[in-house]
């Protein structure tokens, strides 16, 4: 055996913990080498001088303690015990883990939450916001129907209902009559019709705010009434 596997043997062969065989080639060698000889002198004064020095009390409590220790570790390897303890105790690591990892960060999140609060609290209270009166602005909607500006009432004293295409300018590009009106679509109904529609005004329907041709519906009541729908 070389030397340095003697001198790692050699305290194993001081307490008596080599087989004979080992013990019988470390005493061997020690013989023959100077320097692992004056290593194991080195150990064996270590060893009495250790022996030589006071032993302290032993503490009250320690029997107490160890009794104490000795139960939590066997409750622990009972409730451990098994697939089904291994999944709870890996589960219980990782609460305590994501615990302590939270533990420094939640102070300073509830801070900066608490901070952030009270500071929009205090400006939102004074914020009157900004108002702007745009030039010009028309409110629109998406789509719009035409509408009537003004007409000259002289069809008739019957009540009935037309529907009239309106161009993106307001002039009338046709009419018809809807189902149930069939009866009023004579020539002198359509004459009177026509010269009504055509001295009455029209708004264009608009579609986005730009105008669009549409239709629109008339509900002739009397001679002095008129309802108009989209």
């Amino acid at each position: 055996m070389e030397c340095q596997q003697i001198r790692e043997a050699l305290s194993a062969f001081q307490d008596g913990c080599v087989v004979e065989s080992e013990r019988r080639a470390v005493s061997a060698h020690v013989k023959k080498c100077r320097d692992c000889a004056a290593h194991l002198d080195q150990l064996t004064a270590v060893r009495r001088s250790l022996r030589a020095m006071p032993r302290r009390p032993m503490p009250a409590n320690l029997t107490l303690s160890l009794r104490a220790l000795a139960s939590r570790e066997s409750a622990f390897r009972r409730r451990y015990t098994g697939f089904r303890g291994w999944v709870q105790n890996q589960a219980d690591q990782l609460s305590l883990f994501s615990n302590n990892l939270m533990k420094p960060i939640a102070l300073p999140a509830a801070g900066g939450l608490a901070s952030a609060v009270l500071l929009f609290s205090m400006v939102m209270t004074n914020f009157q916001g900004i108002v702007r009166q745009p030039l010009n602005d028309i409110p629109l909607a998406i789509a719009t129907d035409p509408t009537v500006k003004s007409m000259l009432l002289d069809v008739s004293d019957a009540e009935f209902t037309v529907d009239v295409f309106v161009d993106e300018q307001g002039r009338v590009i046709d009419y018809s009559f809807p189902d149930g009106y069939g009866s009023m679509n004579t020539s002198q109904m359509r004459r009177k019709l026509e010269n009504s529609l055509l001295f009455t005004e029209f708004s264009p329907g608009t579609s986005f705010g730009q105008p669009t041709a549409g239709w629109v519906r008339m509900k002739f009541k009397s001679r002095s009434a008129i309802d108009v729908q989209g």
